[in-house]
């Protein structure tokens, strides 16, 4: 795919792709006082509400480092239901939808339609375990003002981000200064529930917030945005994840083992458990591999074997559990179609043609696949095959990476605590 030196990367600007998208000219630093006359005239149409989107020419087929961090502002937490969720604003941006296939082809990239509005973020949570939730994408957003409803309702797309994790959101174009009201129709979670998420969710909810959009709100959020220098721009690596407890643009890097931000009045990170705290028989992979876990198109993913009389398996057989995650922030990966095969002595192990993994999502575990498996053996060879990448929508930053994900290969090792 992206076969180019790094040091080649330059440094391009966008011209002409949609109405809003400010163009950037020259060099990324610009006078502070030009901005902000640039912003207080009225005749200066959609650009003066964005900020510059500058890109990267040529970025690997990986997770690189953005050319900037975002700026948002938080709205309080809300209840409906058995959900919890925070609602998030910024300025309307672009982000890449993933078309089904796994090339550079089968990937969309979404430009705002103009520049006034904002780009409606929401992460929905378990209070109770701090589980941040997959969002099938039946949910519906309505926007209204002064009672009337603005535009067509909007089902909002399940994303990624560096900062934000995993969410959902869209872009929500507004024409009018004044105060917003959002209805937010919340479907039963699609994926399978475990531990003690096992039969929640299984009921439509609705949730209603209110924000401000004024001139104070943009000058917030567009002021706000922090660009990094221009030699850390696609470097391999990712920005650390935002500290949630805040609306000030500050972040930190505070990841708990178990990924799960729910204390000091945190919104919950999406981040998943480290490696070390999943239990069961780490496999390994039969082609040497220098990071901690093996990688498939830039996605870590961590397979552990859970004994027979696990919660998670059936009756005697033992539970696979596959953790694709981000390589840096344990952001997880959803609505991947995995399965597994197993051979023992290169003969297959039950269906030759392999088991489905199921999307998982526990109250200890987070998401992962999983299936029960027959009892595997020291030696035995397990073969984890991505039918599909994730679909889910990406910031940037991660729209190169988790296309192309070849199969993993792994042994069950001699000293089995299977």
């Amino acid at each position: 795919m992206h076969d180019h030196d790094l040091d080649r990367r330059t440094f391009v600007q966008r011209t002409g792709a949609t109405t809003g998208i400010l163009a950037l000219a020259g060099c990324l630093g610009t006078d502070g006082d030009d901005e902000d006359e640039d912003r207080d005239d009225p005749d200066n149409g959609d650009d003066a509400e964005m900020p510059r989107f500058p890109e990267i020419d040529d970025p690997p087929a990986a997770v690189y480092r953005p050319t900037h961090r975002e700026s948002m502002r938080m709205l309080e937490p809300i209840t409906a239901g058995e959900y919890t969720l925070a609602p998030m604003l910024s300025y309307p941006h672009p982000f890449w939808l993933i078309t089904g296939g796994t090339g550079e082809d089968d990937v969309e990239r979404v430009d705002p339609e103009q520049g006034r509005g904002v780009h409606l973020m929401i992460t929905l949570w378990d209070d109770d375990t701090g589980i941040v939730l997959p969002v099938d994408t039946s949910a519906t957003i309505r926007i209204f003002q002064d009672g009337d409803q603005i535009g067509s309702p909007q089902s909002p797309w399940p994303m990624i981000s560096q900062e934000m994790g995993f969410h959902f959101g869209d872009n929500v174009p507004l024409e009018d200064d004044g105060t917003y009201t959002v209805e937010v129709e919340l479907p039963p979670i699609p994926t399978h529930t475990t531990g003690d998420l096992e039969g929640r969710f299984t009921d439509s909810e609705t949730a209603t917030f209110e924000f401000e959009y004024d001139q104070a709100f943009r000058d917030q959020v567009v002021g706000g945005v922090e660009y990094l220098d221009e030699s850390e721009w696609g470097e391999r690596g990712a920005l650390e994840p935002m500290d949630h407890g805040r609306d000030d643009g500050q972040h930190g890097d505070d990841h708990d083992d178990d990924g799960h931000h729910h204390d000091n009045g945190h919104v919950p990170d999406s981040a998943l458990p480290s490696a070390e705290a999943y239990p069961g028989t780490r496999l390994e992979p039969t082609d040497g591999v220098d990071t901690d876990l093996p990688r498939s198109g830039d996605a870590a993913v961590l397979v552990t074997l859970l004994e027979a009389g696990s919660r998670l398996a059936d009756g005697d057989e033992q539970y696979l559990l596959v953790s694709p995650r981000t390589p840096y922030n344990r952001v997880p990966l959803a609505d991947m179609a995995m399965s597994v095969t197993v051979d023992r002595e290169g003969e297959p192990v039950g269906d030759a043609d392999g088991v489905a993994l199921e999307q998982t999502i526990d109250s200890e575990y987070d998401l992962h696949y999983g299936a029960s498996l027959p009892a595997l053996q020291p030696g035995d060879s397990v073969t984890v095959t991505i039918e599909s990448p994730p679909q889910v929508a990406r910031h940037q930053g991660y729209e190169t990476a988790f296309l192309e994900m070849p199969s993993l290969e792994f042994t069950v090792p001699e000293e089995s605590d299977a």
